[in-house]
């Protein structure tokens, strides 16, 4: 819009995960109707395509078994491939090409030495080959990582309270929690991690090193620590805790209310209900801020459920998957928190998935004026299915998601109406300059 603000970086930091959650009892919609829905989006297309046919699978079942140890574990995986893409061929939210994702997974297993593989660190690797094909955000994930993923949608789990991502191919320090063993082991912003126990750290995908990082809470692992200027290493060792995520915070910054929100799990909507009634009972906001500056995504169904907190009408968010037909619409209801006070919505590039839901339902409603950077363009919706006991499960890219407006973010973003550049010089805590604006910025609109 031409017009830009200074504001310095809050610290909001950037979690490792940028996805939805299992799509089970969402908002408005009962979970059975929900099942059907996904069943449905995939099942037109599936009754008219290819199916997944033993001759198709019959090469890629054969390289596997002809580079992994033989025995109970291998029949187990060989088998699991058709089931895996039965799944994808049937639900994912286009069209897939059988043939390019079974040469994909040919060519991560030809390397291997015959009969040298583990059988699920082969399946593993060469599924998921086969999954990055489609889109980033499909995976397989085997038991260690489904524990990981299952932890981070209640907030809660066992692991060292570091907040990494990725950097030249090395994990990298953002930050530690307070509080948490790796605050107390010393952990700086910015230090690299260069091992895991015996393993490189590098080229090892982001979610992989978060789940060796995660575990039961009282078990050790080392961690090798390169620290700039100097590029010194040393180790560290840590055991792991029992670590609570703090995922709502507020402040009053004059007659203005702060509401920073880290990301999409727990009960976001009933956590932001207390605060509001909290920070209600001491001062009447005169206008609400709502930062989703690094809020990576979370759970679908609270993406809804905020959105819907602050608007008393209108379209929240459509889905649509492979066949346009079966699109789904939540709409707000008339129950509205801070009816009438001005709101202002922060994003950044770190912003995704969950978060660019909610700002682009609130701003396509007239609700708020957004303000910050382009936000990351992560419009697609994950749903987790389970493959049984032992067998891991299948993170799949179901549907799309799409504003009021009809627009998806996906790839584009939401753009801010208001640009905000960070200014390294401006003061420390300088969300009071943002707060300020809020009543201005929402009358002006």
């Amino acid at each position: 819009m031409g017009l830009k603000l200074s504001l310095t970086e809050s610290n909001v930091v950037t979690y490792y995960v940028y996805e939805f959650a299992p799509m089970t009892a969402l908002l408005r919609i009962p979970g059975t109707l929900a099942v059907a829905w996904l069943l449905a989006v995939g099942g037109a297309s599936f009754a008219a395509s290819p199916p997944v046919t033993e001759e198709l699978l019959a090469p890629l079942k054969s390289a596997y078994m002809r580079a992994v140890k033989p025995g109970e574990q291998a029949e187990l995986h060989r088998d699991l491939f058709e089931t895996v893409l039965q799944r994808v061929h049937r639900s994912h939210a286009r069209n897939v090409d059988l043939p390019g994702l079974i040469a994909a997974a040919l060519k991560a297993i030809e390397p291997l030495e015959p009969r040298s593989g583990e059988p699920e660190e082969v399946f593993t690797k060469t599924v998921n080959a086969a999954l990055a094909t489609l889109d980033p955000h499909s995976r397989y994930l085997d038991s260690r990582a489904l524990s990981s993923h299952r932890s981070l949608i209640t907030g809660t789990f066992g692991g060292l309270g570091l907040q990494v991502d990725m950097a030249e191919g090395l994990l990298r320090v953002v930050a530690a929690i307070p509080g948490t063993p790796a605050a107390r082991a010393g952990l700086q912003s910015g230090d690299l991690i260069v091992r895991l126990d015996d393993q490189p750290a590098q080229g090892m995908a982001l979610i992989d090193a978060v789940s060796r990082m995660r575990g039961e809470p009282g078990t050790p692992i080392e961690l090798t620590i390169r620290r700039a200027p100097q590029g010194d290493e040393f180790s560290i060792s840590l055991v792991r805790e029992t670590i609570r995520t703090q995922v709502l915070r507020w402040s009053m910054e004059g007659d203005v209310l702060v509401l920073r929100l880290a990301r999409f799990s727990g009960s976001v909507s009933a956590a932001m209900e207390k605060a509001i009634a909290e920070a209600s009972a001491t001062r009447q906001p005169r206008a609400v801020v709502l930062d989703l500056r690094g809020n990576p995504g979370g759970v679908f169904r609270q993406a809804v459920a905020t959105a819907d907190a602050f608007l008393g009408e209108g379209e929240i968010v459509s889905l649509s998957g492979r066949n346009p037909a079966n699109r789904r619409t939540w709409h707000a209801d008339a129950a509205e928190l801070l009816a009438g006070v001005p709101m202002v919505v922060l994003i950044d590039g770190r912003s995704a998935s969950a978060s660019e839901l909610v700002a682009a339902a609130l701003q396509e409603n007239g609700r708020a004026i957004v303000m910050g950077q382009k936000s990351f363009g992560k419009g697609s919706v994950q749903t987790v299915v389970t493959l049984g006991a032992g067998k891991g499960a299948l993170r799949l890219t179901t549907a799309l998601y799409y504003g009021p407006s009809g627009r998806s973010v996906q790839r584009a973003g939401v753009s801010p109406d208001i640009e905000l550049v960070a200014a390294s010089a401006s003061p420390a805590g300088s969300f009071s300059t943002c707060a300020a604006t809020a009543e201005a910025c929402s009358a002006r609109r």
